[in-house]
């Protein structure tokens, strides 16, 4: 059983790869086998590359930004050109902007769209193109706990609503290419332990209480927890899962 689990041989790309849930991502991937190219949108992901590299791991990296379609088209047939192809597609890369409804910049949902939701579409596509020709494929996209339900007491209408749409995109690619060999899954983490909310537990406690109080199991989700459902998606292991939505949220999107 531990070898449907494996993926070696396998090459993995994962957007968003700097740092936080990518590099853990990336970690997992590398940890079962692949070799993982890790993408960001500046040659700072290079450091994060070597470092994986430094624990054992194979890797390669690419700069591109994930809101231009055509840097991530060019981008899907340079690892063609370097590794012959992707195996495994990871969409991580996201951003946040907060804001009520009312006072919501049209240029910030516009941004926000761009990343979260487009740049999600177009990498599917790129990368998909390929899987499809070679008859096998595994994309898994970060979709999130906030785009299955009302979260609070933030306010981001955009992130949730983009995380929404990254669900159903998964849905229906994975309906679309049920026949083509390429598996199409997304995972909806909740609340996880990365920077971002040990800031909001610095500047707001009471905030960061809130969100533990409305999970079921108490705490944070761990990066890895994150990760390894990814790993596990993107896996032989679950060669008979297309269109999930694997939510890894302490029970939060139940209660």
């Amino acid at each position: 059983m531990l070898d449907l689990y494996r993926l070696d041989g396998r090459v993995a790309l994962v957007t968003g790869a700097g740092g936080g849930i990518g590099r853990d991502i990336c970690r997992a991937l590398g940890g079962v086998g692949a070799t993982v190219v890790l993408a960001d949108r500046s040659d700072r992901v290079a450091a994060t590359a070597e470092a994986l590299a430094a624990e054992g791991l194979k890797t390669d990296w690419i700069a591109f930004d994930a809101a231009e379609r055509t840097a991530i088209e060019a981008a899907a047939e340079e690892i063609a050109r370097r590794h012959g192809g992707t195996d495994v597609l990871v969409a991580n890369a996201g951003i946040v902007i907060e804001s009520p409804a009312l006072d919501y910049r049209d240029e910030d949902w516009r941004k926000v769209m761009a990343v979260n939701l487009d740049g999600v579409f177009h990498a599917a596509r790129a990368f998909g193109r390929g899987m499809i020709a070679r008859g096998t494929g595994a994309i898994v996209a970060i979709s999130s706990v906030a785009g299955v339900r009302v979260v609070r007491p933030e306010h981001h209408i955009a992130y949730d609503i983009s995380k929404a749409g990254v669900a159903h995109l998964c849905r229906v690619l994975a309906v679309e290419w049920a026949k083509t060999g390429v598996r199409v899954n997304a995972v909806a983490p909740g609340y996880t332990d990365t920077e971002m909310l040990a800031d909001v537990g610095r500047s707001h406690p009471e905030v960061l209480q809130t969100w533990i109080d409305d999970t079921p199991m108490g705490r944070l989700m761990s990066r890895t927890e994150i990760a390894a459902g990814v790993a596990f998606l993107a896996s032989p292991a679950a060669s008979g899962i297309t269109g999930h939505v694997l939510m890894v949220d302490g029970g939060y999107s139940v209660a």
